[in-house]
């Protein structure tokens, strides 16, 4: 099983969430136990979810 870096809690996990937080095209990925404080902002938008254990 695979897993990756949450870019807020810079923790490693199995389930993440590709989203933008910024204008423009850069996108970053989350854990579900940071997603929340993100989804309130002008520019969030979900790019889909990534799980290490179908990699």
């Amino acid at each position: 099983m695979k897993t990756k870096n949450c870019s807020t809690c810079q923790q490693d996990h199995m389930v993440m969430y590709r989203i933008q937080v910024r204008k423009g095209k850069t996108w970053i990925f989350v854990c579900p136990g940071c997603l929340p404080q993100h989804q309130a902002g002008d520019f969030y938008r979900y790019g889909g979810t990534w799980k290490g254990a179908r990699h």
